[in-house]
């Protein structure tokens, strides 16, 4: 007989996903900047699937709290917790447009693109923007949130898992994070069609 699995089970199951997904992309993109390696194309189709995959358990993640947050059984343990003292991630920019802005430079690929503020308003004016600024907004977020997935996943408290998840994890990548990867995705997408040979 299959164990069915509950509602805080399965949230945990779900953040631990989202804590691999953008942890193996963090990693990647350290690696890749690192390297010096200028055929960017590969790293590039890893990073959409990276990506995509973070994005996908960040929805998942939500939902899955949604769910459990109904529950009874979240309702009879929730208890508030203090806010986690620590940093808020934005010491990691610098080192990030560091490694970022050389990387660039030696792929010898503009990083510059345009952004329309609202793809529904007809009377919107693009402007020019950098990817650089997406990819860094992205690493310091994945960085920011790795320590608070990372004791949810140790402590498994059903009682504090709201809170720590909702407030300190899908919330930042609901208002910052997912903005910037469909921005990044797009961007990615685009320049590898103009790189593909075929």
């Amino acid at each position: 007989m299959i164990p069915v699995m509950s509602d805080g089970d399965d949230l945990l199951r779900c953040l631990g996903a989202l804590q691999r997904a953008q942890a193996a992309w963090l990693a990647d993109l350290a690696a890749t900047c690192s390297d010096k390696d200028i055929a960017f194309t590969e790293a590039f189709r890893r990073w959409q699937e990276q990506l995509t995959s973070t994005k996908l358990q960040v929805h998942r993640s939500e939902s899955r709290l949604l769910h459990f947050v109904l529950t009874p059984q979240a309702r009879e343990q929730h208890r508030l917790i203090r806010a986690p003292v620590g940093d808020d991630g934005h010491h990691a920019a610098k080192p990030w447009v560091r490694r970022l802005e050389p990387w660039f430079h030696d792929i010898h690929l503009s990083t510059t693109y345009r952004r329309l503020a609202s793809l529904r308003d007809l009377d919107d004016e693009p402007v020019n923007a950098d990817i650089i600024t997406d990819f860094v907004l992205l690493a310091e977020l994945a960085e920011q949130t790795a320590p608070i997935l990372d004791r949810i996943a140790n402590e498994r408290d059903l009682a504090t898992i709201q809170d720590l998840a909702f407030y300190h994890v899908l919330a930042p990548w609901r208002v910052r994070g997912l903005p910037a990867v469909h921005t990044v995705l797009g961007w990615l997408g685009e320049t590898l069609t103009d790189e593909d040979d075929w």
